[in-house]
């Protein structure tokens, strides 16, 4: 049987400078999204990180892997994009679905991006990589004003010719 447990939680609390991870925990698939209050936003990265997370496990590629390679190269926006990365397929994949998913919810991709960077860039994260679990003392983030995501038609599906009739 297949366990995910999927949680949103503060960025603060990342094992590393990601808005999304996932590690197994026992019989569990642990995913963490962090916040970035637009419940889209969430879903998507969640979504990628369960299909990656497959898509790994299928190819023989351990989450080890995956966390030393971001770690090495936690100074790229995409460490899962660039040529040499051994789970490279798996995040293409990962991130195609992730954009189907968000035309079907309306999601503006540039403005998801720029969130999903500014997530990064603007929140202090603990230097020790695995504090899942751990209260530490953080600093307080400033409360986010909850923030509805720009509203995009989906593309007009074209009838059917048999409903024409």
């Amino acid at each position: 049987m297949y366990n995910a447990d999927i949680r949103t939680i503060p960025h603060r609390e990342q094992r590393y400078d990601t808005v999304g991870d996932f590690f197994a925990d026992s019989a569990t698939m642990k995913i963490y999204v962090s916040s970035m209050g637009i419940r889209e936003y969430e879903v998507l990265v969640a979504v990628h990180e369960l299909v990656e997370a497959e898509l790994c496990r299928k190819m023989g590629i351990t989450e080890q892997m995956v966390d030393a390679w971001d770690l090495a190269h936690e100074d790229e926006d995409e460490p899962g994009a660039l040529p040499d990365c051994p789970y490279r397929e798996a995040h293409l994949r990962a991130e195609a679905i992730e954009r189907v998913l968000a035309n079907d919810l309306a999601v503006d991709w540039e403005h998801y991006d720029r969130t999903v960077k500014a997530v990064v860039k603007d929140t202090p994260l603990p230097s020790d990589p695995t504090v899942h679990g751990k209260s530490q003392d953080y600093q307080r983030e400033k409360p986010q004003k909850r923030y509805r995501a720009p509203f995009i038609k989906p593309k007009q599906k074209k009838r059917s010719v048999l409903r024409d009739r």
